[in-house]
């Protein structure tokens, strides 16, 4: 007995509970690319998956009537942990695009399918989809592209346990341990969890955050707001101010220095540069003061 799911609106929708969350988007973008049929089969036995392209009826591809379909079909084991089930059906799908490429021109496993096989699984081969001990596995078969669903694959996929029930009960024990695995979506009571360890993590980075500020905070020189003076001007002549004052002429500030007669030699404030100054010229004088509003 099987069950199919067409290209059709709510296809992500039935397939949530089967695929990786965040491989979802991407086979809904393929399923609707191609035009794919995906069937579920619960009868268990050594065919994991299989690829079936469209019936035809003479030279032409049928309507679909008399059992004739016009989809290309992709049949995956509905029990299947899901890791494998992803890596079952991107390996039908390579049958699928090397069926349209070559037609029955080239052998099933040969090299077209094994590099499409390769191309089209990069974008799946991601922590986000498979956790890491499955990501090397799955680099090693790579490395040769078996045509089987090999012994050390099935293992790694198997730690995470052997059907979607025993994986469910899995990553649940996981989720109240407050580890998170890549997986579908596995019900409220699994949202909910997933939602606790979200909040608790938001709320560690905050105090790391936080943390990390307080400390650049203590580490930093402590900066003292430079204390505004305010000046009272006096006229007088430069020869009546005494060293040590500090003067206003031609729009700038100087501090007197030493008396030289008939001159007095002082310092810019901004730049430091020494003048003399004859004592007769006006000048004025700056007293530190508040100037009343």
């Amino acid at each position: 007995m099987s069950a199919g799911i067409k290209v059709e609106r709510n296809v992500a929708w039935a397939l949530k509970p089967y695929i990786i969350a965040e491989a979802l988007p991407l086979v809904v973008s393929m399923l609707q690319r191609d035009g794919v049929r995906v069937a579920f089969s619960n009868r268990k036995g050594s065919t994991l998956g299989y690829y079936m392209p469209p019936k035809v009826s003479g030279n032409a591809v049928s309507s679909g009537a008399g059992g004739f379909s016009t989809l290309h079909t992709i049949s995956l084991q509905i029990d299947l942990n899901p890791y494998a089930l992803l890596f079952v059906f991107v390996h039908e799908w390579a049958h699928l695009q090397t069926q349209k490429q070559y037609g029955n021109e080239v052998y099933p496993h040969g090299r077209e399918w094994k590099k499409n096989f390769k191309t089209l699984f990069k974008p799946f081969f991601s922590p986000r989809i498979f956790p890491q001990d499955i990501l090397q596995v799955i680099a090693g078969y790579f490395e040769k592209t078996s045509r089987y669903f090999e012994q050390d694959l099935e293992m790694a996929c198997h730690r995470y346990g052997k059907n979607r029930k025993a994986f469910f009960s899995t990553y649940m024990a996981l989720l109240q341990k407050g580890i998170v695995i890549p997986a579908p979506y596995m019900g409220p009571a699994a949202e909910k969890l997933l939602e606790g360890i979200r909040q608790k993590e938001c709320d560690r980075l905050r105090e790391q955050e936080e943390a990390a500020f307080q400390s650049l905070k203590r580490q930093e020189p402590a900066v003292h707001p430079r204390e505004e003076t305010w000046y009272v001007a006096e006229t007088l002549r430069m020869a009546d101010v005494p060293v040590g004052s500090r003067i206003r002429m031609e729009h700038a500030d100087y501090v007197v220095e030493e008396t030289l007669p008939p001159f007095v030699g002082v310092r810019n404030v901004a730049n430091g540069q020494k003048v003399r100054v004859h004592g007769l010229v006006s000048v004025q004088r700056l007293e530190p003061g508040r100037v009343e509003e």
